[in-house]
């Protein structure tokens, strides 16, 4: 059931302790802030311990896995596991940072009292993260491929293939579900929550993979078909019947996320939409003419969504409505403005200015106080671990294992297209849309869902024999 430890991960604990020393030398810097703004404390070792406590944890736990991976799947790709954990504790880093100036901000209870609204986030952002740990754990080590063989004569990849419509029918009724009990925690206009008492889900994280396995399977099935085509003289025209299916069930998912005013989630699962297609069919013009629908789309969008409208308006001149709806996105460019080249130092800004900076507009707080460099370094970072999701999908011989290659480029393009969302938003080089900086933002669904993406990941490059090759 497990292989022998016959190879020690050796590059991939390397990368992690490196991590780890960055991670301990960011901290300290945080403890160093909190301390300068409360005058009646001091640096002692249990103050350092309280504010380390709720975020060590999870950090070690990364070594951990590093040793399973050694034990359970050796060959699995040795930069990814580092470079999420990078992010993570970068991100619990700064929530760690931003909690204490959070505490200032008061929200009204229904028995009329005043508590603070983001009192505890760190430790909620730590649990969230133990919770993704754990998933991903569960995806790598739990031998699944053995239960199920076992039981349902298939493998996890086979059993994730083979029921597609199964997993889209799930996604779609949780989405068809928060129309009748979701919750509007961030009194935002949109019920996108289930509220279990306590913790909040958001049903569209998961939808993310539930679409990517979906037309994974469905695209793998109908390849050379779909690729295929045929022509009308000089004109090549795409299989409709084979296509509609397709893009009717994509279609349906992309509509109820419309109908709940998730137009970022919409974003992203169109450009996950186009990337899988393209590599499926290797067809240029079918992502030009799915940009032109886009456009077409969103110009519909601006005429009718009110939402829409707005949002595009405040981009485009967020002078003109500074103390109104424009606030939230000049206080983030007077942010990035003041971070120069090397930041304000940790502690030192004023990242709380900017309304929700702990989720929507995370990378600002990180750009003021660790400049233009630091910015710079977790774009880096970013574009490392979306290289190393597509190499492990380039890897992948697609005749025989198809699936796998296009579910590898799904996820890859799902961590690619919400960093570039988000990011983008950030620095206004588009429309700001509600998505979350993954692994760095605070959100427990994003957080989990992302932990496991990263299984998944990992659990496909463990098979990919060329990549583990060169790893050794």
């Amino acid at each position: 059931m497990f292989r022998r430890p016959w190879r020690l991960r050796s590059a991939e604990l390397r990368l992690l302790l490196i991590a780890l020393i960055f991670f301990a030398t960011g901290y300290t810097l945080v403890v160093l802030a909190v301390d300068t703004t409360d005058p009646t404390a001091t640096i002692s070792l249990p103050r350092v311990a309280d504010i380390l406590w709720p975020s060590v944890l999870p950090f070690l736990l990364f070594l951990v896995m590093s040793l399973g991976l050694s034990w359970r799947l050796p060959n699995a790709d040795q930069m990814v596991l580092p470079l999420v954990a990078l992010l993570t504790g970068l991100g619990l880093m700064l929530i760690a940072r931003l909690e204490p100036d959070l505490l200032s901000i008061m929200c009204r209870q229904r028995d009329g009292t005043l508590t603070p609204c983001f009192a505890g986030i760190d430790d909620r952002q730590a649990l969230w993260v133990l919770l993704g740990i754990a998933v991903c754990s569960t995806i790598l080590f739990v031998p699944w491929d053995d239960l199920l063989r076992r039981y349902q004569r298939t493998s996890l990849i086979d059993w994730l293939d083979h029921y597609r419509y199964a997993w889209l029918t799930i996604g779609v009724a949780l989405i068809l579900a928060t129309f009748l009990f979701g919750v509007d925690p961030n009194n935002s206009g949109v019920r996108a929550w289930f509220n279990f008492g306590f913790f909040l889900f958001q049903p569209s994280e998961l939808l993310k993979i539930i679409l990517v396995i979906f037309l994974a399977s469905y695209l793998n099935e109908r390849r050379e078909v779909v690729a295929a085509g045929y022509r009308m003289g000089p004109l090549p025209l795409p299989p409709l019947p084979y296509l509609a299916p397709l893009i009717a069930m994509w279609g349906l998912a992309m509509g109820l996320i419309i109908a709940q005013r998730d137009l970022g989630a919409a974003l992203l699962l169109f450009s996950v939409f186009l990337a899988m297609l393209y590599v499926a069919t290797g067809r240029g013009w079918y992502v030009i003419a799915g940009l032109c629908a886009f456009g077409a789309g969103s110009y519909v969008l601006y005429n009718v969504v009110a939402v829409v409208k707005t949002r595009v308006s405040i981009w485009l001149d967020p002078w003109s409505t500074a103390q109104g709806s424009g606030y939230q996105i000049v206080q983030a460019i007077y942010a990035l403005a003041s971070g120069g080249v090397f930041g304000t130092g940790i502690g030192q800004g004023l990242p709380t200015v900017i309304p929700a900076v702990h989720t929507d507009f995370i990378f600002t707080a990180l750009s003021e106080e660790m400049g233009l460099a630091g910015s710079l370094g977790v774009l880096i970072a970013y574009l490392l671990l979306i290289f190393r999701g597509y190499q492990i999908a380039a890897r992948i011989p697609g005749r025989f294992r198809g699936f796998e290659q296009l579910l590898a480029v799904g996820l890859t393009t799902i961590i690619a297209m919400q960093t570039f969302i988000i990011i983008g938003g950030n620095l206004r080089a588009i429309p700001l849309t509600g998505i979350t900086l993954p692994f760095i933002s605070y959100g427990g669904s994003s957080v989990v869902i992302n932990f496991l993406i990263v299984g998944l990941l990992l659990r496909i490059s463990a098979d990919a024999p060329t990549l583990a090759a060169e790893q050794r």
